[in-house]
């Protein structure tokens, strides 16, 4: 498959001299007509905008989680009731992203990503000041849809400044974000809970929305660069405009009708649906007898996974990168993406045994660290695969990279919310072991998806899929 160029611009010198509106005067690095002509230490410094813009929502997602005890207390309810608020914005991360690619589009990166995060910001303090319980749940809903457009929009612009060769290290570094997230979150919100209260978690987390939408107006230059006819677009009336902008996603589903594209999406999101059962249960498990740990120590316990998926994600990157660059070098420069996921390898069998590892010893009560390293096999082990197969998904389509990954967003967050409802129930009813087992054989079975990937395009080339 030959390299297309992720953004669509005109040739000759209107390419290399884009129009600059005053919102782009506002960055200090200069938007190019050829994002991939942006200098290393540029495009590092982008990397690191959109990898902390992406870290932004699943940070914020389980930020709450050593302040649910107080949450109870505070309004008088259920628990149940109280993980909503976390299933709830787990849903916004699902479904927003679709929207956010797609206006990412028509508009620009930065302006989605600026207008969005400035809505979660606003949401989220509500939520700070709130004494209803419900009020809370909507404004969390509200704050994972602004937040939640890095998912996608930040994919789409590593595609933009990146040719493919080069973006799995990249892309790498960006989904380390999106999965670090969850990790980090309880330790900061636990120790927040400690010494301020359930409320300091979210005026936090204000703070650094606010912060993280300064940084991207201020350091984020504009990748999407369109040809000049493209205006002729958006002229009509303005009831055809918002037609076309709320209806959207719906040409971007039928990237799920490709088969390279669903496998793929169902094995990473069954294996980011067992992250999410896993931060769910760890703080059940060790405030209980023999380990009796408070907020702080539950959320250091999370470090484990955090090494985990530090090391995978450098390697993994590096891996899936060398192995397209060999495929090239012997097929006259040919990019194939799924040369990419013949990598995965190296990390499908630590995501099971790392689940069995930890819940087994951690149902039989083994001294603290011992079930921390089941957690460590884990994260390393999904982060070899996901750095993997992150790039393979925004290469095997040129150019709609923020669209596929926010169909994987679609799916994997969807998975991730039934698991957060479902897995503090399984853990009390038939133990930390058997649950981390099913969840295991579910992760070993979906195998077979990434099996089917890589047998039916070695035989053929991509198939072409919907128009989108």
């Amino acid at each position: 498959m030959s390299e297309i160029p992720s953004t669509e611009t005109s040739t000759g010198d209107k390419c290399t001299s884009p129009a600059r509106s005053w919102f782009d005067r506002v960055c200090l690095l200069q938007k190019r007509g050829d994002p991939t002509t942006h200098s290393a230490r540029e495009k590092h410094a982008i990397v690191a905008i959109v990898t902390l813009a992406a870290f932004t929502a699943p940070f914020a997602s389980c930020i709450l989680f050593p302040s649910f005890t107080s949450l109870v207390d505070h309004f008088h309810t259920t628990q149940t009731k109280v993980a909503l608020t976390t299933t709830v914005f787990l849903l916004g991360l699902a479904v927003a992203p679709l929207w956010w690619s797609t206006l990412s589009h028509e508009y620009g990166r930065r302006p989605v990503l600026v207008s969005s995060f400035l809505l979660s910001t606003v949401a989220v303090v509500v939520c700070a000041v709130s004494d209803s319980l419900p009020l809370m749940t909507v404004f969390r809903l509200i704050e994972a849809l602004g937040c939640s457009s890095a998912q996608s929009v930040g994919a789409g612009i590593i595609s933009d400044i990146y040719i493919s060769t080069e973006r799995g290290s990249a892309l790498g570094w960006f989904y380390l974000g999106t999965l670090i997230g969850p990790l980090i979150a309880p330790i900061i919100g636990g120790a927040l809970q400690v010494w301020l209260g359930w409320r300091a978690n979210l005026y936090f987390m204000a703070i650094f929305t606010f912060s993280a939408a300064m940084l991207i107006m201020l350091c984020l230059p504009e990748t999407v660069v369109k040809a000049s006819t493209d205006g002729k677009l958006e002229k009509g009336p303005w009831y055809e405009t918002v037609k076309r902008d709320l209806l959207a996603p719906l040409p971007k589903l039928q990237l799920l009708l490709v088969p390279s594209i669903v496998l793929t999406i169902a094995y990473v999101s069954i294996c980011f649906a067992s992250l999410y059962c896993f931060n769910t249960t760890l703080p059940y498990a060790y405030s209980a007898a023999p380990y009796n740990f408070s907020a702080i120590e539950i959320g250091l316990c999370y470090i484990s996974n955090c090494l985990g998926y530090a090391i995978g994600s450098v390697v993994g990157g590096k891996l899936s990168d060398a192995k397209l660059r060999q495929y090239q070098l012997t097929h006259d420069g040919e990019i194939r993406p799924v040369e990419r996921i013949k990598t995965v390898w190296y990390g499908v069998g630590l995501v099971p045994a790392g689940l069995v590892i930890y819940g087994w010893l951690v149902e039989e009560k083994v001294f603290w660290i011992a079930p921390l390293v089941g957690a460590f096999l884990f994260g390393l082990g999904l982060m070899l695969t996901t750095s993997t197969i992150m790039p393979f998904l925004v290469d095997v389509r040129p150019g709609l990279g923020a669209s596929v990954v926010a169909d994987l967003n679609l799916v994997r967050n969807i998975l991730a919310a039934i698991g957060t409802v479902v897995s503090p129930i399984a853990a009390a009813n038939i133990g930390f072991g058997w649950w981390m087992t099913i969840l295991a054989l579910l992760c070993t079975l979906a195998i077979g998806f990434i099996v089917i990937v890589i047998c039916r395009n070695s035989s053929e080339k991509p198939e072409a899929g919907p128009a989108v």
